[in-house]
């Protein structure tokens, strides 16, 4: 096929070439270098028609002078240059950004095809330098030779998307320096440190020369700069300064709370003039920012960015410095209001020490009275017992006392010295020292074995009645002994409230939460609730919580101790639960006693309230423990008498010895708790562990171990202590240790 046969006829090449195709068609191309149209290389042709029709942006440059040819695509990125561009050599159309290209258009020469990604080029536009970015494809172009006769390219701008990502990552690190400031600012602790990081955070941002913070005087006519933040080689601004020494116009705007964005002071008309400029320049600025605040209808303060060289400010810089301005002075405002409070905290403090040094002095002052009132009442008491018990030693001791009145004394002496028991265990109680040994049990049946207790003691005038809880489902887990003593002594009281005429009611009941009193808050949870109520003449309001405490009371002399609800309050709080009181004066009261409700047990797992002693007890080998001599013989004496076999250990290492010589001559060991050495508990816990078939019985009047923690899983037994009590727990233990 000849070269005639595929050229296109006459201008066929730059049918449908647009608005470019009808250019170069219309032209006179004699004079050229290229010479007529018609004559152009066949590799030419093909290549402009190929061009022309493509929608993409395009140009050919053909040739040694790169004579340009470009499709109407391409036009609109010519801008200004499109005009007499067409066949024109390509350097002299592209001659501001020639030398940018030069390297190129040598490598295409060489056979090499290039392309560029978002390649950086500033161009003319409008009569302004514009940069702008593109992306090339730009391949030789050989004729038919094969030799590379020129170039042509595919070409795109992509400014709009390199300024879009330009401005999103700007966004982006604006957003992290507002993050940073913002920690900065919360982590600073005093105004100075505050306005300085402020300064200095945003100065780093911006790249400029100096940040600081201007403070207006009084008078409103100079500004102080207290300090600022300064790039390496940027001066300092620090010291006063007149305010009207930048400039009237400058300086209306400031007043004005405008902010002011100045790109260079010498042709800006706001700092125009030699005399302001000079002030400018003796502070090293050449660019600036003021973004001033108006508080209270007064300039406050004015936030200042300079740059030593001109810099065309962003709108987007300028917004971020009113912004950190704006947010300086909030932080500022809250800081100096925190500092405030802090001063008055701190002052306060100083103030409550003071008056908490007052009261622990008057608190102390307090409580050596009550101490005294509590040491007091205890010594008449405890007197009184002693008293009658000297005396009634003393006449035992006479020999004209007649034989049959010693019995008399004798019983007086045993009832004197329960009567002291009482006492102390009363005492234990209110304090919450006392022991408890908690067991399961019906409310019901426990408060009916009081009312059947009690009625015999009201006297003929007084009614008792019982409302039971009913359906089994009342029970508590707490010491029985000490719960019968709480509601006799509420009924004693209650009877002598009435002065022995009247009704008692007893209630159980379950509840969901123990009412608000005195020093507590409402306590929602399942508790049973045990009231006794009387007729009687009430208590006063401002008398109902002097009623708990210990050794009050209303009785004549010697009628009572004072103890009975203090007892009662105390066992009530150990067991965890509380004691409420209502009352009406010349109605009568309500106690209301609230433990916490267990789970009804199945008839297999109730406690027995009591083991009645069987064969146990005669022929008994017991090992007493106790390093007080005299109380040791005496115990060994009374369990001897009941034909008990007992040895004594006067102490805890003794008592091992005895049984590593042979554990098989003891069937129980009976220990006090607190000895010198080792414990009572700790004896216990070694013979559990060495000896595992032998009882122990623990004997204490106080200890601060047990109080807190428990009788350790042993059976326990308060001093003083009678006979019958020793038979009764001792059965109990040797039978617990033969069914475990």
């Amino acid at each position: 096929m000849t070269e005639d046969a595929l050229a296109p006829a006459r201008l066929d090449f730059l049918a449908n070439g647009g608005d470019m195709g009808a250019l170069i068609s219309s032209r006179d191309w004699g004079a050229s270098a290229l010479g007529a149209p018609e004559g152009w290389p066949l590799a030419l042709k093909v290549t402009l028609a190929t061009m022309l029709n493509s929608p993409q942006p395009m140009y050919v440059a053909w040739g040694r002078e790169l004579h340009l040819f470009f499709n109407d695509a391409y036009r609109p990125v010519l801008g200004a240059h499109a005009a007499n561009a067409t066949g024109r050599p390509f350097a002299e159309v592209w001659c501001e950004v020639w030398a940018d290209l030069e390297p190129l258009v040598k490598r295409i020469h060489g056979g090499e095809g290039v392309s560029f990604e978002n390649m950086p080029l500033t161009l003319t536009r409008n009569g302004h330098a514009v940069a702008t970015w593109w992306s090339y494809a730009i391949s030789p172009l050989r004729d038919d030779s094969g030799a590379v006769a020129g170039m042509y390219a595919i070409s795109t701008e992509t400014t709009g998307q390199v300024l879009l990502a330009q401005q999103v990552a700007a966004e982006h690190r604006q957003q992290a320096f507002r993050v940073e400031l913002g920690d900065a600012l919360r982590d600073a602790s005093v105004p100075s440190a505050l306005m300085s990081t402020a300064a200095e955070k945003l100065g780093r941002h911006l790249g400029v020369g100096c940040v600081g913070f201007a403070e207006l005087d009084a008078a409103g006519d100079w500004i102080r700069i207290h300090q600022d933040w300064t790039a390496e080689g940027s001066p300092s601004t620090v010291g006063m300064h007149r305010l009207d020494s930048f400039g009237p116009a400058s300086t209306a705007e400031t007043r004005a709370g405008r902010t002011i964005a100045v790109n260079d002071i010498v042709n800006d008309p706001l700092t125009a003039g030699a005399a302001h400029q000079a002030t400018y320049e003796a502070l090293g600025v050449r660019a600036f920012i003021n973004a001033p605040l108006i508080r209270q209808g007064r300039l406050a303060v004015v936030l200042f960015v300079i740059n030593p060289e001109p810099r065309a400010w962003t709108p987007d810089e300028i917004a971020l410095v009113e912004e950190v301005a704006e947010r300086t002075w909030s932080y500022l405002q809250r800081l100096r209001a925190e500092l405030e409070v802090r001063q008055s905290n701190t002052t306060l403090a100083l103030r409550t020490h003071e008056l908490m040094h007052t009261e622990t002095a008057l608190r102390q002052s307090q409580k050596v009275e009550a101490l005294g009132k509590l040491t007091g009442g205890v010594a008449h008491d405890l007197n009184n017992l002693l008293a009658v018990i000297i005396y009634s030693v003393e006449l035992l001791r006479h020999e004209k006392l007649p034989v049959d009145r010693r019995g008399e004394y004798l019983d007086l002496i045993f009832d004197t010295v329960g009567r002291g028991a009482k006492l102390t265990s009363q005492l234990l109680s209110f304090a919450r020292k006392q022991p408890l040994n908690p067991k399961l049990f019906d409310v019901d049946v426990q408060v009916q074995a009081v009312v059947d207790l009690v009625r015999p003691l009201m006297g003929s005038q007084v009614s008792v009645h019982f409302d039971p809880c009913g359906q089994g489902a009342c029970f508590v887990m707490a010491d029985i002994s000490q719960f019968e003593t709480a509601l006799v002594n509420l009924a004693v009281n209650a009877r002598d409230a009435m002065s022995a005429r009247g009704r008692l009611t007893f209630k159980a009941q379950m509840v969901t939460h123990i009412p608000a009193g005195p020093g507590r808050d409402c306590q929602t949870g399942d508790f049973v609730a045990i009231s006794v109520a009387d007729t009687g003449v009430g208590i006063a309001v401002d008398k109902r919580e002097a009623v708990f405490e210990p050794f009050y009371t209303t009785k004549e002399a010697d009628a009572g101790t004072g103890l009975g609800l203090s007892q009662v309050l105390g066992f009530a709080k150990q067991s965890g639960g509380n004691i409420g009181l209502t009352s009406e004066l010349g109605v009568g009261s309500v106690f209301t006693l609230y433990l916490s409700r267990a789970e009804s047990p199945s008839p297999a797992k109730v406690v027995p309230l009591a083991v009645e002693p069987g064969a146990h007890g005669p022929g008994l080998r017991v090992l007493v423990v106790d390093d007080n001599e005299t109380l040791a013989q005496m115990t060994c004496e009374v369990l001897n008498s009941l034909d008990y076999r007992a040895t004594w250990a006067a102490n805890a290492e003794a008592a091992l010895d005895l049984l590593a010589e042979g554990a098989g001559r003891f069937d129980l060991v009976f220990s006090d708790v607190q000895m010198t050495g080792m414990s009572g508990i700790e004896l216990g816990n070694l013979v559990r562990r060495l000896y595992p078939g032998l009882a122990f019985v623990l004997t204490s009047g106080y200890n601060r171990v047990i109080a807190a923690q428990g009788r350790h899983g042993f059976e326990l037994i308060q001093k003083p202590y009678i006979s019958e009590a020793l038979v009764r727990v001792f059965a109990k233990a040797i039978a617990e240790q033969t069914t475990g």
